[in-house]
């Protein structure tokens, strides 16, 4: 019996595993607009929408990227645009906000996220989508254990398909990091 039931999880997990590869294809190739970019951009525009004044470290530790990769990364994002960098209290410390244009900017990749893996919900029934959000849902609530875990779990999240009084990470979190 105990052999079945560690073959039936085995199985559940390869098959999750797989699904769970084939929907980051997906939304990878759906992200990208050519072969070397890369979901950074856009998770930092949408980090930075949601975390407003957070610092270069701090998007670093939420992006799960070095200092030097973050820096530089907005740097190009600055360029552009998208973000204004700022100094606070501390000088050491430069506090990033997203412009309007930059809000505008990520939109639209969060929404093409949304829509190309919600195709694989048409097989489902209303009763069996309602059945997989609430184990989705509990599936997510432990992994939120800090600011930094939610963030980067949540970077490519759009708010409107799920805020954050509704969202299974943020509910766990108690406070945000001061900034």
């Amino acid at each position: 019996m105990i052999k079945i039931a560690a073959m039936t999880r085995l199985r559940t997990a390869n098959m999750l595993a797989a699904f769970a590869g084939e929907i980051t294809e997906r939304v990878e190739a759906t992200l990208k607009s050519h072969p070397n970019q890369t979901d950074s951009a856009s998770a930092a525009l949408n980090i930075m929408g949601f975390w407003e004044g957070i610092t270069n470290a701090q998007l670093a530790r939420a992006l799960n990227l070095s200092h030097t990769a973050t820096v530089r990364l907005v740097d190009k994002l600055e360029a552009q645009g998208f973000v204004e960098a700022r100094k606070g209290e501390d000088k050491r410390a430069t506090h990033l906000h997203v412009t309007p244009a930059g809000r505008k900017a990520v939109l639209p990749a969060l929404v093409a996220r949304c829509a190309a893996v919600k195709d694989y919900l048409g097989v489902l029934t209303a009763a069996e989508e309602k059945q997989l959000t609430g184990l989705l849902e509990k599936l997510m609530r432990p992994l939120a254990t800090d600011a930094y875990g939610v963030s980067h779990f949540c970077r490519l999240c759009e708010f409107t398909a799920c805020p954050g009084d509704q969202c299974p990470m943020h509910a766990n979190m108690e406070s945000w990091p001061e900034i």
